[in-house]
């Protein structure tokens, strides 16, 4: 079915057939019981919710985040929607009734002419009554401070997260970009996908940088549920095949995942993981494909990939160049002394950037019964013999402290000092961290 089709249907379920094209109601001389047809709007206070919930979104957090923000896109990914015992009836029918895809471009439509340009949903993967963690690790919830006497029909959480805006790009290259565009080897892509889960379909490019991806605008449509809209791209540079990874779910490359941001060479015969390492038996969710070279590069000592980003390795435009970005190696760079959920953990600091938060992704996982910690809280970018200098991406949110102030969104931690995640969550403990120099804990 077509996405025209798909769309055409589902929003069947929102239109009004009780009103005839001359608005009166019609008069067959059943009983007056029959005189007012029943509206068949059967899904529409759960449109309304999602409108509501966006609306306010917009309006309160999107507002306050870009004040400090401004130059950010929130990318959302996941809706969750809960109904109350009236509303539980018609949430499953309709969770029943249209296919998760069906969903998504519902939501994308819906939304799409609304959310401005500090909000996109070219990436939105889903709306159901709930996600697992995994899905969930690298977004922060939005939920609705509800504060009235009665219980809404439907509750309705928000999962994103914020990127600097260049990350967010046009799905339909400029045609400044096309005409940079270059020829390079013919590359075959065995593909399987949401479109072909048994056999693999091919797709062969010849021109780079060539963008992999959910968007039908991508140079090589890759169907999948995890798979963002411009998930990866193929470059053609020094006679070899590059791959650059700006996804929100990871690419893997022979099983290790690439570094978001960073680019890394690719072997004759890679096999690149959209979401997870390999999609086995569900390509529907966790597409894979192999890349070949139909010639051989011109360089020797091409077929070698590293599988993951190095010291040599090409960082993509976005990282800073001042940030120093090292391999994971066995001598830590210094020392965090932790007191969380699980009690009072020790945790080397080995590469940098060094990520702190309760997404999965994150060098230090946080545990999920710290709740006031974000998916991503702190980033240290660089250790000097003051100390770390680190982003805190939690600013604006449950906040990071020293003492009793709030620290701001770049800052210098310094040896010995001990500074507080999620303070401001009333519910859940926080968590308290101090950095060491490797020298006391020798």
């Amino acid at each position: 079915m077509s996405i025209g089709g798909l769309w055409n249907r589902i929003s069947t379920a929102f239109e009004r057939t009780d009103i005839g094209a001359s608005g009166e109601i019609e008069d067959d001389a059943r009983g007056d019981e029959d005189l007012v047809r029943r509206t068949a709007t059967r899904y529409a206070p759960i449109r309304r919710a999602v409108e509501r919930r966006v609306a306010t979104f917009l309006r309160e957090d999107v507002v306050s985040h870009l004040e400090i923000g401004f130059n950010e896109v929130f990318l959302l990914h996941y809706i969750e929607i809960a109904a109350d015992s009236q509303g539980a009836a018609e949430l499953e029918q309709f969770l029943d009734e249209f296919s998760p895809q069906a969903r998504v471009h519902w939501v994308q439509k819906l939304l799409g002419p609304a959310v401005g340009k500090h909000v996109s949903v070219d990436e939105f993967l889903g709306l159901d009554k709930e996600f697992s963690a995994e899905a969930l690790a690298e977004t922060d919830p939005f939920e609705e401070s509800l504060n009235q006497a009665a219980a809404p029909l439907y509750r309705v959480i928000l999962h994103g997260r914020w990127a600097s805006a260049p990350v967010v790009q046009a799905a339909e290259p400029a045609p400044a970009e096309e005409a940079a565009r270059l020829a390079g080897p013919g590359v075959r892509l065995s593909v399987q996908d949401a479109k072909s889960p048994g056999d693999a379909r091919v797709a062969e490019i010849e021109h780079f940088p060539a963008v992999l991806g959910s968007s039908v605008h991508a140079d090589v449509e890759i169907s999948g549920y995890y798979v963002s809209a411009r998930h990866c791209t193929l470059h053609w540079e020094g006679e070899r095949l590059w791959l650059a990874d700006h996804s929100t779910n990871g690419t893997w490359v022979d099983g290790e995942r690439v570094q978001r941001g960073a680019r890394i060479a690719l072997a004759n015969g890679a096999l690149i993981g959209f979401g997870r390492d390999r999609g086995e038996a569900e390509y529907d969710r966790y597409p894979a494909l192999r890349a070949h070279l139909l010639r051989q590069p011109v360089a020797s000592g091409a077929s070698a990939t590293p599988v993951a980003p190095s010291v040599s390795t090409p960082v993509a435009p976005g990282v800073p160049a001042s940030i120093p970005v090292h391999a994971a190696e066995n001598a830590p760079l210094a020392v965090l002394a932790i007191a969380d959920a699980t009690g009072s953990p020790i945790r080397d600091v080995l590469k940098l950037p060094f990520t702190i938060g309760r997404g999965s992704a994150q060098d230090y996982v946080v545990p999920d019964a710290n709740q006031g910690v974000s998916r991503e809280h702190l980033v240290i970018e660089e250790i000097n013999r003051s100390g770390a200098v680190t982003v805190n991406k939690a600013v604006s949110r449950n906040g990071t402290f020293a003492g009793n102030q709030p620290l701001p969104e770049r800052f210098v931690w310094r040896f010995g000092q001990e500074i507080v995640l999620g303070e401001r969550w009333a519910d859940a403990p926080p968590v308290r961290v101090s950095l060491r120099p490797l020298k006391e804990t020798a």
